[in-house]
């Protein structure tokens, strides 16, 4: 994520404003830190939700981890929990009607007045904006909880969630393939979108510069008033 370290920054500025104390120059890139990263957090936000389709709630999963006078360091972080996703507009066609959630979380159904013979297998949604994917052999229960399953083993394995191949039955007999909610992208992997934090760096960085001339400059005024 975006680390903001002012160890060399203190050095340079240690030279040009002697007039400052060491205790007073680390209030004060604590606080150039910390409204750094305020601003870094809200840029963060604003820009995954202008690429992804994730809903507002899952941003809170951007947040921030502040700096004090002991500790110069602060960090911007996002949440490693896989979304649901159902979180991403699912639509399901079936034969007889449609299923979709909205996106206050609830379940919506609609039917054709003729049914239809041709439909194609899976479940869209709609992760980045402006682009529906299809879900092979995904699907949505009618009247059941707003989410969207798919049949087999579906876990974590190698740092990313995915369904477990497998080459041999695992129950002797009846059912052997259990059903699963299926979970999407995570809010961290949305973050380090290298688009989205390119964007980040070209404001945060300047931000940062800007932010702690002006707050030295703010010590300076109250310690000579």
């Amino acid at each position: 994520m975006i680390q903001v370290n002012v160890d060399q920054a203190i050095k340079d500025i240690n030279l040009k404003f002697s007039g400052l104390t060491s205790r007073q120059l680390d209030k004060v890139a604590s606080r150039a830190i910390n409204k750094s990263l305020l601003k870094g957090r809200t840029e963060a936000r604003r820009a995954v939700k202008d690429i992804y389709n994730i809903p507002q709630k899952n941003l809170d999963g951007i947040n921030r981890e502040n700096s004090k006078p002991s500790k110069l360091e602060g960090y911007v972080y996002a949440s490693k929990v896989p979304i649901p996703m159902d979180a991403f507009s699912p639509k399901f066609q079936t034969a007889s009607g449609s299923i979709t959630v909205t996106r206050k979380g609830l379940q919506k159904t609609s039917s054709f007045k003729k049914k239809r013979k041709s439909i194609t297998a899976g479940v869209s949604i709609e992760v980045y904006k402006g682009k529906r994917q299809i879900i092979p052999y995904a699907f949505m229960i009618r009247g059941g909880k707003p989410r969207v399953f798919a049949r087999g083993e579906y876990n974590r394995g190698n740092g990313s969630y995915g369904f477990i191949r497998r080459f041999a039955r695992v129950n002797k007999s009846g059912s052997d393939l259990p059903i699963k909610p299926l979970l999407s992208v995570t809010v961290h992997a949305a973050v380090i979108n290298d688009k989205v934090m390119n964007g980040l760096e070209s404001i945060v960085k300047p931000y940062f510069s800007k932010t702690m001339e002006h707050e030295i400059q703010f010590e300076l005024s109250m310690a000579s008033s």
